[in-house]
């Protein structure tokens, strides 16, 4: 068995070990020495990309969807994975396994075909407008984690994830686990987050927020400043009262770019 093959193998059998590891690294004690030790910004850095019609845009600016397009376009090449290793290791039923991360850069063409295959633009544009279209939330990773696994050059790579709140690695450690690897996930420069008109007090929002960051009272949703900016209450909520904003003095996808060059060269 090859080395990348053998790599693959363990992880999949050892991943449940995963969220044991994050919360026993959450423990009184060790979340301060271990946490930083173990997700920092040398080996983790994610940002969700919120999309649906609640997010609010000023003319002239970049609406945060057309990240994703530019990202896989400017992109030397592009690797689409057979499926989910989230959602195939944790049996997930509410949505289908086989709609994989997108891998960018040099080394996605150093990814294995046992994994998936590669692809064009306009193809892998068609696979991330799928993931969209199922509610699947795009989060753009660059992670050792996925350097192992798939035995590529970690400085030349870049992934977007198609999320799903129930079975997502990200998701499930920022929740009870260290706010080391809380951290890691950035919210996408320049967002808010913002509550219009009545609320009902259905606390729909609330329950949608996978890391608890809402809290409702009598004059609506309140959130935290740990919010990620996922979009996922917006959409949740019955009235459309929640919205994403930008704020016109950020320059969104350039402060964003700056910092997936400073990591990694995907193209």
């Amino acid at each position: 068995m090859s080395r990348g093959r053998l790599s693959y193998w363990l992880t999949l059998k050892l991943w449940p070990l995963g969220r044991l590891e994050k919360k026993l690294a959450s423990l009184p004690g060790l979340s301060r020495a271990v946490g930083p030790m173990l997700w920092n910004e040398r080996n983790l850095d994610a940002t969700y990309v919120p999309i649906g019609e609640a997010v609010d845009v000023e003319p002239g600016s970049v609406v945060p969807y057309q990240l994703i397009t530019e990202l896989v376009s400017r992109a030397s090449h592009r690797f689409i994975l057979s499926g989910c290793l989230c959602r195939t290791a944790a049996n997930c039923e509410d949505f289908p396994p086989g709609v994989g991360c997108v891998f960018l850069g040099d080394a996605a063409a150093d990814i294995s075909p046992e994994r998936g295959r590669p692809a064009r633009v306009e193809e892998t544009l068609e696979h991330v407008s799928r993931a969209r279209e199922l509610g699947l939330m795009p989060c753009i990773v660059h992670s050792t984690f996925d350097a192992r696994l798939f035995d590529i050059d970690y400085r030349r790579m870049l992934a977007i994830c198609f999320c799903c709140n129930c079975c997502c690695t990200f998701r499930t450690g920022m929740v009870g686990g260290p706010g080391a690897y809380r951290d890691r996930i950035v919210r996408l420069p320049g967002l808010t987050m913002r509550a219009v008109g009545d609320c009902s007090g259905c606390e729909k929002c609330a329950r949608a927020c996978f890391l608890g960051a809402i809290s409702v009272t009598r004059d609506g949703p309140s959130f935290a400043d740990f919010c990620k900016g996922c979009g996922r209450c917006a959409a949740a909520c019955p009235r459309r009262n929640i919205r994403v904003a930008f704020e016109p003095g950020v320059d969104t996808r350039q402060v964003l770019f700056d910092r997936i060059s400073s990591r990694t060269d995907i193209e």
